[in-house]
């Protein structure tokens, strides 16, 4: 190995390190006693399809994997997650009006039908997130269907 590219990878390494000493400022979950899920009568295929494919960035039940402590990784899971509650937090969803549930179902529905959530990145590291056309479907006739039992209540 050349003198030239050594220092290059040491430099690298060196750089790696450091970046780790940067702290992600990752969202913490808040505990409670909200059960969105027994709440709203999700149906169990409806509960897994968004246990699996939205939970990790819209709820407070999130489950850090291990490259969510290597930066810069951290930065991005962390950024995400901070973005997709600050969209959507399922554990909070009694404490929206009845306007707000109305706008979250019909956003809901939008980006699941059309392909805009779950992210691409995270269906690359999360291939059971990756959702079929049915289970896209499924999730849109869902959100359909609550957001017809929020406007009667």
């Amino acid at each position: 190995m050349g003198k030239e590219l050594r220092i290059i990878l040491l430099v690298l390494l060196a750089a790696f390190i450091v970046i780790q000493l940067i702290p992600a400022n990752r969202p913490v979950n808040e505990q409670g006693n909200y059960d969105f899920f027994v709440e709203n009568e999700v149906p169990e295929d409806v509960e897994e399809i968004i246990r699996n494919a939205c939970y990790d960035c819209h709820s407070q039940e999130v489950y850090y994997p291990w490259y969510a402590y290597v930066a810069p990784a951290s930065w991005q899971v962390a950024k995400d997650v901070r973005h997709g509650r600050n969209n959507l937090d399922f554990s909070k969803w009694n404490q929206f009006d009845k306007r707000e549930k109305l706008n979250l179902l019909d956003e809901i529905g939008d980006e699941v039908g059309e392909g805009g959530m779950p992210l691409t990145i995270y269906t690359i590291i999360h291939p059971e997130a990756k959702l079929t056309i049915a289970e896209r479907e499924r999730v849109v006739n869902w959100s359909e269907s609550l957001a017809e039992k929020v406007f009667e209540e």
